[in-house]
């Protein structure tokens, strides 16, 4: 018989305990240091939400952690199955790959191989220079960035998989590149935010140009070995490419730790990875975007506008199914939580309360 998906282990660990130390509860502790987390999580585990795993952190230690046994289909799988989740099981996360991918492009930039960020996108191309009309040359790193490129582009309105839907058409593609470069305008470049995995595969394929690094080898050497992240693996797609927008696995504690790496300004217990200015500029939110938030550089941003809450800012990644790494500067909070819910309408509207309710909890 099947099981019924639920609550495989809790983990709340006190303040003061290191953040990612050990996944059961020390003694005295009663796998319990903050109550309402705690009820949370457990709650998470069982409202029919599929949520797979919870990590809460605050100013650098776990406030608490919880994993799940749930339904799973993660990119590339051909069918759903049961999944007991734990610390070190490693979890789809989907369009989060953008945004560690936007670090990535940070990094290239601040070793100086992008150039500005006003550059033409075609200057990294020039093979493909009959592409280059006038309009089409006046998009640069910061639209890709951005995803500001003009382009007519949906994804958004249209379910992965349909040929109407523009990433479905990219993976197609005989020339990723060429198919992405040879997109019709239907904004000037820089004037209007679209939801865009194109402009994200774009940017990653000149960060793999530039620094003659596979997106994995260049975040596994620059950030993930650095940070004692392992157990990383990330899906490849057109020519073997790592998919710059989607693919990305890592466990929620390594999840989190991204997050940490943001609100420290990009550096890692003292050690500085990603240039503090790349992600001093990631924090600032730049385009409206979808649903009443705002994007920049690979990161969606928000603020909560009703409540308790009302008025504090956060910075994410999400990605499809409920997949949300929340950071947020003024309350030195990080929240990472993975899901199953891929292509299901309002995927990510369980993950979305759990976080605010997350904040809520700790505000007391």
């Amino acid at each position: 018989m099947r099981s019924t998906p639920g609550l495989r282990r809790r983990t709340c660990l006190a303040a003061g305990v290191a953040a990612w130390a050990v996944s059961a509860p020390s003694a005295g502790q009663d796998g319990c240091g903050h109550d309402a987390l705690c009820r949370l999580l457990a709650a998470a585990g069982s409202d029919g939400s599929n949520t797979h795993g919870v990590v809460v952190e605050r100013a650098g230690r776990t406030l608490a952690e919880a994993y799940f046994t749930g339904r799973d289909r993660p990119g590339g799988a051909w069918f759903e199955r049961e999944v007991s989740f734990g610390p070190d099981t490693p979890h789809d996360l989907r369009s989060i790959s953008k945004s560690i991918t936007g670090l990535l492009a940070g990094i290239a930039h601040g070793r100086g191989l992008l150039g500005g960020l006003d550059k033409p996108v075609f200057d990294f191309f020039p093979e493909h220079a009959d592409l280059a009309t006038p309009e089409r040359r006046a998009i640069t790193l910061a639209h890709l960035l951005d995803m500001t490129t003009g382009w007519a582009w949906d994804e958004w309105n249209v379910p992965y998989g349909q040929l109407a839907n523009s990433e479905t058409r990219m993976a197609l593609a005989l020339n990723r590149d060429r198919h992405l470069l040879d997109l019709p305008l239907a904004h000037p470049p820089g004037s209007t935010w679209t939801y865009c995995g194109g402009a994200t595969a774009l940017l990653g394929e000149i960060v793999e140009r530039v620094t003659g690094q596979t997106l994995l080898a260049l975040a596994q050497q620059t950030m993930f070995e650095p940070m004692g992240i392992g157990n990383v693996t990330w899906r490849t797609g057109w020519r073997d490419k790592h998919l710059a927008f989607s693919g990305l696995r890592l466990t929620p504690r390594a999840l989190a730790s991204v997050g940490r790496l943001m609100l420290d300004g990009g550096r890692w217990k003292g050690q500085p990875l990603v240039p503090a200015d790349w992600v001093a500029d990631a924090l600032i939110p730049r385009m409206p975007a979808a649903d009443g938030f705002f994007y920049g550089r690979q990161w969606w941003h928000g603020r909560f506008q009703h409540g308790s809450g009302s008025g504090i800012d956060w910075i994410a990644g999400f990605g499809n199914g409920g997949q949300r790494l929340f950071v947020v500067p003024s309350l030195d909070l990080v929240v990472a939580i993975t899901a199953g819910r891929y292509n299901q309408p309002a995927s990510g509207r369980a993950s979305n309360a759990l976080f605010r309710a997350v904040v809520d909890a700790v505000r007391g």
